[in-house]
């Protein structure tokens, strides 16, 4: 399969696989299946309540690219002066819409029925997203799964099932029904079968063990270490740590914290394999932070009632806009966003393929379906155990960062050693204390804003890749003491031996108050 070429919009992904192995460029980007597309139908949804038809829903969609809104939404990076500047709202609104086409599922090799390539390729394209179409709020919400599962990026594929083409030793999770549900297939033309690429569903699908898939959940695709077995043969290239400094940069440069000439010094193509295979599921190198502090996904489920967005808070979240706006800046505008002056990227294809944008009706209803995302029946019993567990969560005054009902009180901590400005307390609600936590993440990369978010505990169960970065990769690990000892070799992501530093609380508690508290824990 040495004639995959595979362009993909995670920009230091690009660059390299194109760059670097052209034989071999395939990049599993972990799209969503949509179990056979998603159609927008013009039929009313039926009350439950007896034969009438759902009243007709007049959204009230904001401008979502809106000059005054953008410097409102954003918090100062910790280097205030290297705040992001954007796109203005008239050249951002010159792009053109993207079309949103029906996908179709992607099947393990053993899985896939007999003839589907070539009945794909039969398929005429199908558009399924008209706002002109969407009656109900339910209507709304399910043409924003359509959003959610959409890509910037299609790559036609060869007719051979996907999972054929994994490198050995990786595998991909799938469903009961055999499907890989972190790619869909897109029919943009007749004839041309492309895999759907770097959706929202991309990072935000989970398969449970049971085979069921959770979306908006914190993902589990091991694309990290995929990407790494896949751009691994390529580092015998004369121009290897070259090509990869160059797509290292521009994802991950920051000037102001570590000069270009410095970065080039201690930077190979080696050592970017060896920190990528490092990241388990659930941690990714993110665009704004690095292959040396990567952030873990956060889930997007209940992500209605919190107030800042991204591990360093750097988002607020005020309003359906306010997310509105957090999409399109994830969609490529933080590349080519100026920080000073400092530009990763001049090129507007950043902001997607062939330089197009979501519409603002789309963005509203993405924003919709997000917000009715709900989590999968919790298995955890609330017993004995678990309720003398919440006894020991408020005793040990959990609850002061960890407030019920969200399990967070909505605000920042300072990472250490970030000193806050009179400025930021009058317009950011900060709590006065740092818990000590790594604070590289939050002082030393183009998404840091010198704190940290409170995040919510609710979900905690289902997910693993504790912490910023994901170090931790267990609440059993969270609380075992001998995590912040020199010399421990984290479970999770870890470039060395070294302590999980901070969030000390809880750690000299007995080892039977420590189970009864993570019983209760998984319980939320």
């Amino acid at each position: 399969m040495n004639s995959i070429v595979l362009r993909w919009f995670k920009p230091v992904y690009l660059r390299l696989l194109l760059l670097l192995r052209p034989r071999v460029q395939l990049w599993i980007a972990l799209g969503a299946v949509t179990f056979g597309g998603l159609l927008v139908t013009l039929s009313l949804t039926k009350l439950s309540a007896g034969d009438r038809a759902a009243p007709v829903f007049h959204p009230d969609i904001p401008k979502a690219w809106d000059d005054h809104e953008i410097a409102a939404f954003q918090v100062p990076l910790a280097q205030q002066d290297r705040s992001p500047r954007y796109l203005t709202s008239k050249e951002y609104y010159a792009q053109q819409v993207r079309p949103i086409y029906r996908t179709y599922p992607v099947y393990a090799s053993e899985h896939e029925p007999a003839g589907y390539m070539e009945s794909l390729e039969q398929k005429e394209p199908e558009i399924v997203f008209d706002a002109s179409n969407l009656r109900t709020k339910e209507d709304w919400i399910r043409a924003g799964e359509a959003i959610f599962d959409a890509a910037p990026a299609p790559v036609k594929m060869p007719p051979v099932p996907i999972s054929a083409l994994l490198p050995p030793g990786v595998s991909m999770p799938t469903t009961r029904d055999g499907v890989i549900p972190y790619v869909t297939y897109v029919i943009r033309k007749k004839g041309v079968v492309e895999l759907n690429l770097f959706s929202c569903a991309t990072c935000h699908t989970r398969v449970l063990p049971d085979g069921s898939v959770v979306k908006g959940a914190q993902g589990n695709a091991p694309f990290e270490e995929l990407f790494a077995a896949l751009a691994k043969p390529a580092g015998a290239a004369s121009s290897a740590d070259a090509k990869a400094r160059d797509a290292e940069w521009l994802l991950a440069g920051a000037p102001w914290i570590m000069k270009r000439e410095q970065f080039d010094k201690q930077f190979s193509f080696q050592e970017l394999i060896h920190r990528h295979e490092a990241m388990q599921s659930g941690v990714v190198e993110r665009h704004g932070t690095s292959s040396a502090m990567p952030t873990k996904v956060p889930s997007l489920i209940d992500l209605q009632d919190i107030k800042y967005l991204d591990a360093t808070g750097l988002m607020r979240h005020r309003s359906v806009g306010d997310l509105m706006r957090y999409v399109i800046t994830n969609y490529g505008l933080d590349i080519i966003a100026h920080y000073g002056d400092f530009q990763p990227s001049k090129s507007q294809a950043a902001i997607g393929a062939d330089d197009t944008r979501f519409s603002d009706e789309q963005l509203y209803s993405l924003a919709l379906y997000i917000y009715s995302l709900q989590p999968p029946p919790n298995p955890n019993p609330v017993d004995d155990k678990a309720r003398r567990g919440e006894s020991l969560f408020k005793q040990l005054d959990c609850i002061r960062c960890h407030t019920p009902p969200l399990y967070t009180n909505n605000k920042l901590t300072p990472a250490s050693g970030f000193e806050v400005s009179e400025d930021l307390r009058k317009t950011q609600d900060i709590v006065d204390f740092s818990v000590g936590t790594d604070p590289a993440l939050a002082t030393e990369t183009r998404r840091g804003t010198g704190f940290y978010k409170v995040p919510s505990l609710r979900g905690v169960w289902l997910r693993n890749a504790l912490s910023h970065s994901g170090q931790a990769n267990s609440l059993e690990e969270w609380f075992d003491s001998a995590r912040v000892k020199d010399g421990y070799v984290p479970k999770g992501f870890h470039l060395r031996p070294g302590p999980i530093k901070g969030h000390e609380f809880g750690l000299n508690i007995s080892a039977a108050d420590k189970q009864a508290l993570i019983a209760f824990l998984r319980t939320l």
